[in-house]
């Protein structure tokens, strides 16, 4: 295993440690947990003898994505190109005689081949 993966692994069983709750510490103390995801913005892992079982994450959390991000896995590369799909003006050439030349030129390419 590469640098960059163990790398990884360690930060995600970092961030599953610290976003985890027990069935029994949420029983106890459910006030606190809900105020901690609301807080915090964290989606926390409840466990039932340290199986997950469940998930509780604010309904505003970010995506996937964003969350990468924030573990400094990714970044994104700049600002989104606009992109003006508009059709050109005056080219004189329409799909449909696009279309008709190409149809031609396969026909008159498979008479010649045939002969």
């Amino acid at each position: 295993m590469g640098e960059v993966e163990r790398k990884l692994q360690e930060l995600l069983a970092e961030h599953h440690r610290s976003h985890t709750v027990s069935m029994r510490e949420l029983n106890q103390q459910t006030r606190r947990v809900i105020d901690r995801v609301q807080s915090e913005g964290v989606a926390l892992t409840i466990t039932d003898r340290s199986k997950p079982v469940a998930e509780i994450r604010p309904l505003s959390q970010r995506t996937g994505i964003d969350r990468l991000e924030d573990l400094g896995l990714i970044m994104q590369r700049g600002v989104p190109m606009e992109i003006n799909w508009e059709p050109i003006e005056g080219t004189g050439y329409s799909l449909e005689q696009f279309l008709e030349d190409r149809k031609d030129n396969r026909i008159d390419a498979a008479l010649s081949s045939e002969f």
